[in-house]
């Protein structure tokens, strides 16, 4: 993603990306001490922008980050940005971090959080992701008692570094997690559904980011009449899936027809994903609702 484009917002200063920067000291550059929202705009308009800043604002909670600009603020400030970035379709990335102290990871030296809001060009998947489908591989175990709790959209996001890199060597798109049980918790950057007897099944929000768009597809999947279990999906079921799909704020709604050694269903994209992508599509173009479009 080029930073020739856009606009970024830093602690009350808007700039060109490539002039963006945080204080050496600060914890999120020292430690990964802080969480983020990723999101994309339709017709210029972020889609479910309140419910990204809703989980931002319940993380900083968890966290104990105080004196973060509240989701009143902050969406007056991702509107500013999108409006000086003046782009067709922008990426979003909020990031708050704890702030600036001395060295030493004592939290309590951080006295007011860094606010970082990014409005870049949008860079959409290739279409063969829809069109063919993408492979998939099953990841090590990741404990899912660990603090932050993947349940937050963490900063400290080395693990899927690393997991990048090995997706890279395997020659797939994109690798799935489990717990100690065996049971897919998430992907590196999604959220996984599987239909098995005809209906969804997706991890619980308990053990996995309870994703904006998981959310978004279950509630279309349900208002279609479709049976929906949010219930543990061990890894092994994968392989007798009619379908399986993952989903993601960029991404939408895409379609794995191979894990590892074993074909998904027909090997090609199947119908209810591509109808449940459709579906999904209708509400980022419909009419604006508080919270975004749709």
């Amino acid at each position: 993603m080029g930073l020739a484009e856009g606009c970024v917002y830093v602690n009350g200063a808007f700039v060109p990306p490539a002039q963006a920067t945080v204080p050496a000291f600060d914890h999120g550059y020292l430690y990964g001490d802080g969480l983020f929202e990723t999101l994309r705009t339709y017709g210029g308009v972020p889609f479910r922008l309140d419910e990204h800043l809703a989980r931002l604002e319940e993380g900083l909670s968890v966290l104990a980050i105080r004196g973060a600009p509240p989701a009143p603020e902050l969406r007056t400030r991702v509107e500013e940005t999108l409006a000086r970035a003046r782009l067709p379709e922008a990426y979003l990335r909020i990031t708050v971090t704890r702030g600036v102290s001395t060295l030493g990871l004592e939290p309590a030296g951080c006295v007011t959080p860094s606010v970082l809001i990014a409005a870049l060009p949008l860079r959409t998947y290739p279409a063969a992701h829809y069109t063919d489908g993408i492979s998939a591989t099953v990841l090590w175990a990741r404990p899912t008692q660990v603090h932050p709790p993947p349940t937050l959209k963490s900063t400290s996001y080395q693990h899927s570094v690393v997991a990048r890199l090995e997706l890279a060597r395997r020659g797939v798109q994109e690798g799935f997690y489990v717990d100690a049980a065996g049971h897919v918790t998430e992907g590196t950057v999604s959220n996984v559904f599987a239909v098995l007897d005809g209906g969804l099944v997706t991890s619980p929000r308990d053990i996995c980011l309870p994703g904006i768009t998981r959310a978004e597809v279950i509630a279309v999947a349900r208002e279609a009449g479709l049976r929906v279990a949010e219930e543990p999906l061990p890894a092994s079921t994968l392989a007798r899936a009619e379908e399986l799909f993952i989903t993601s704020s960029l991404a939408e709604l895409v379609p794995v027809v191979r894990v590892d050694q074993a074909r998904i269903g027909s090997g090609r994209p199947g119908s209810l994903c591509q109808r449940l992508h459709a579906l999904y599509r209708q509400r980022t173009i419909g009419p604006r609702q508080p919270g975004g479009l749709g």
